[in-house]
């Protein structure tokens, strides 16, 4: 009888280490399976369409020089922070300082941090500019050189190395100028210069 009673009680705990050893596969199944699909599924892609991507140009130091006057009174033509304007006024007639800032150039944190939220801006522009053209953008690439004053108004855009493409060009244009204006100087950057010229690759292309 303590046999029988034994055997049973055996065979009741096999039987619950198997439910738990099949529970325990079917779980695992399931898992790896479920880590498999969310690993291969493809998101939907968004419709083709051009993008911008600004990168540096090829150059290896910054250039720190001076304008004359002309330069400082365009500068002062266009529209400037009223709490700056006074300062301004005190610099107009007085040799401004201007940075360039190509390729591999050392930058202070300032600098660096000026240069990143400007390039956002551009891409954001031309992210919302670019699909408004019918305009064959595949391996573009235009170097433009950007002039910008310490209040963050553009005061100058040019085309240093054409796309090739004239209507590419002219888009590049078109971003920068609605890009504008952007961020007014840090004081630091204001210590050392008053205007600064950005030289960059402007490289468009397809998703």
């Amino acid at each position: 009888m303590n046999s029988i009673l034994l055997n049973q009680k055996i065979s009741r705990r096999s039987l619950t280490l198997n439910k738990s050893f099949i529970l325990s596969v079917l779980f695992h199944v399931i898992l790896f399976f479920g880590i498999t699909f969310t690993t291969f599924y493809k998101i939907p892609l968004i419709e083709k369409s051009p993008i911008i991507n600004v990168k540096f140009a090829n150059s290896t130091q910054d250039f720190i020089g001076d304008i004359g006057q002309s330069a400082a009174e365009e500068i002062n033509s266009y529209d400037t922070n009223p709490s700056l304007i006074k300062k301004a006024n005190r610099n107009v007639y007085q040799p401004q300082k201007i940075k360039k800032l190509q390729a591999n150039s050392l930058v202070s944190n300032e600098e660096s941090m000026y240069l990143n939220l400007w390039q956002r801006e551009i891409e954001s522009t031309g992210d919302r500019l670019i699909p408004l053209k019918d305009i064959a953008y595949t391996d573009s690439k235009v170097q433009i050189l950007a002039t910008v004053d310490s209040f963050g108004n553009l005061i100058k855009s040019e085309i240093l190395i054409s796309s090739g493409n004239p209507d590419v060009d002219k888009m590049a244009i078109d971003i920068l100028e609605e890009a504008a204006p952007f961020a007014p100087f840090d004081p630091k950057m204001l210590n050392e210069y008053s205007i600064l010229e950005i030289i960059r690759d402007w490289n468009f292309s397809t998703r």
